[in-house]
């Protein structure tokens, strides 16, 4: 059996040939519990689907656990055209806060349609219900938000899919009973996703393999909570790294972030995201002479302080030198987060930057990536603060797959050394001052002649590979103490003889 990489160890240059291997003809079975899969979108849904396309070529077959129908708002239903028709997936029922909370509004909406309305009184009338009810008014009220969200931060916990887990649960122990399965993966979030694999394998022995995306506890993107759901969160993820038979992490910082939380693990392993050669996508913009130069951001808008500093520098940059009114646009293609809408309302009413900003919405996968290819330089934001720098937004290695020039407001961290190893891209920090120089430094730099990733490090087909070793290490390691067990009891039994 092989044993995953370190830490920090990166493939080799030449691993990128791993499309050339055949699957094995007898293959072992790792049952994947995926929250983010077709048709849900996002870059979640990415990597986990270039994961299940890639393990057949090192001897895994993969049996995907995905909810029937996900509450979550971006949907890809293109996506589903990379799903092959051979994957063994089950899709369950899930009942999750998103759900509830649009049953609640329905019911709510049915009740004002038959109740008679009665004008109240001109001093009762409230600007954020509308006159209407305020547990209920689909307008979106604070009282109503406010008391959805208290009431939802105790019915569902670890997280908004707790309502998933017996489902997918039980979908989980009937394929394990019908054909038993080698490994079970699950990455989070949500984490619920963590707990379904790790009671799979309190039920059954299967070796596990969780997955931390990103870190659950402690850093600057943790939302307050009550004391006893901190104490109950630090109790389970401690449960998932003592029960995991291997635990990888995207990014070397967050590796290290847990071994010193969690120094008696010695089961940790980095896989960082990447990008997938086959969607590397051919400008279709012709370079007619005075265009404007196009910055492309793709992805959720959701941290107001990211967007903020950004525009900010664009604003001070577009104050000095008002002819790049003209001659500069910033394309944001991606939902915008009701936190985000306000600051971007502002720009585009401004008279510098509503002239230079845009924002489009979400849109497919294959439609994001077609609009980085046809840009100038593709945007990448990411905050200051305690902790960030263990963050490497996906949305970097779709830019890196393209080849793309790459403007990339981000902290000093893991994001900030994958680019200065690549020698790519140009890198501010969360600083308007910083924001606006790269700005204008980005525009003056002749497009890249040569790929992003020339030893193909972040190539998604190469990552499965390392990902197919880890399960090799994970089904070792759940061998080893399998055989422990045994002798131990056998040496039980040995001793209470006469």
């Amino acid at each position: 059996m092989t044993q995953p990489a370190p830490l920090d160890a990166q493939p080799q240059a030449g691993e990128t040939k791993v499309q050339d291997a055949r699957p094995d003809p007898s293959p072992r079975t790792v049952l994947m519990v995926l929250y983010f899969f077709p048709p849900v979108g996002g870059i979640s849904t990415s990597r986990n689907i270039r994961n299940v396309q890639y393990l057949p070529w090192s001897g895994w077959s993969p049996v995907v656990v995905t909810p029937a129908e996900a509450a979550y708002d971006v949907k890809d239903p293109s996506l589903l055209e990379l799903v092959s028709p051979s994957v063994e997936v089950l899709r369950t029922r899930s009942v999750e806060a998103g759900h509830v909370r649009a049953w609640v509004m329905a019911i709510g909406s049915a009740l004002r349609l038959r109740r008679p309305r009665r004008p109240r009184p001109p001093e009762t009338q409230s600007a954020d219900t509308g006159g209407g009810s305020a547990a209920f008014d689909a307008t979106g009220s604070k009282e109503r938000d406010g008391l959805l969200f208290r009431l939802r931060r105790f019915v569902f916990f670890p997280d908004d899919q707790v309502g998933w887990l017996p489902f997918a649960l039980r979908a989980a122990l009937r394929r394990h009973g019908t054909a038993p399965i080698d490994v079970v993966y699950s990455t989070a979030s949500p984490i619920t996703s963590h707990l379904v694999a790790g009671l799979l394998k309190q039920r059954t022995g299967v070796p596990w393999v969780a997955e931390f995306r990103d870190p659950w506890l402690g850093t600057a993107l943790s939302k307050p909570i009550p004391w006893l759901h901190r104490r109950i969160k630090a109790k389970v993820e401690r449960w998932i790294i003592r029960t995991a038979d291997q635990v990888v992490f995207l990014a070397p910082s967050t590796a290290r972030m847990y071994q010193e939380r969690y120094p008696f693990a010695s089961n940790f392993v980095v896989i960082p995201n990447g990008y997938d050669r086959s969607e590397a996508t051919p400008s279709a913009r012709t370079r007619e002479a005075g265009r404007r130069f196009r910055i492309v951001y793709t992805g959720l808008l959701f941290r107001p302080i990211e967007l903020t500093v950004f525009l900010e520098g664009l604003d001070r940059l577009l104050t000095r030198r008002p002819e790049l009114t003209d001659e500069l646009e910033v394309v944001f293609l991606g939902s915008v987060d009701p936190t985000c809408q306000e600051i971007a309302d502002r720009a585009r009413a401004s008279d510098r930057l509503g002239r230079v900003v845009e924002f489009q919405g979400y849109v497919p996968r294959r439609d994001a990536l077609q609009a980085v290819a046809d840009a100038d330089a593709a945007l990448v934001l990411l905050g200051a603060g305690p902790s960030m720098g263990v963050y490497i937004p996906g949305k970097l290695f779709d830019y890196l797959g393209q080849s793309q020039q790459i403007l990339a407001m981000v902290p000093r961290g893991d994001a900030w050394n994958l680019l200065e190893e690549l020698g790519w891209g140009v890198i501010a920090e969360p600083d308007p001052a910083e924001v606006e120089r790269a700005i204008e430094r980005v525009m003056t730099l002749p497009r890249p002649s040569g790929p992003a990733d020339p030893d193909g490090r972040y190539d998604r087909a190469v990552l499965a590979r390392r990902l197919a070793e880890t399960l090799d290490a994970a089904v070792e390691a759940g061998s080893r103490s399998r055989d422990t067990a045994t002798v131990r009891r056998v040496a039980d039994r040995a001793a209470g003889e006469p």
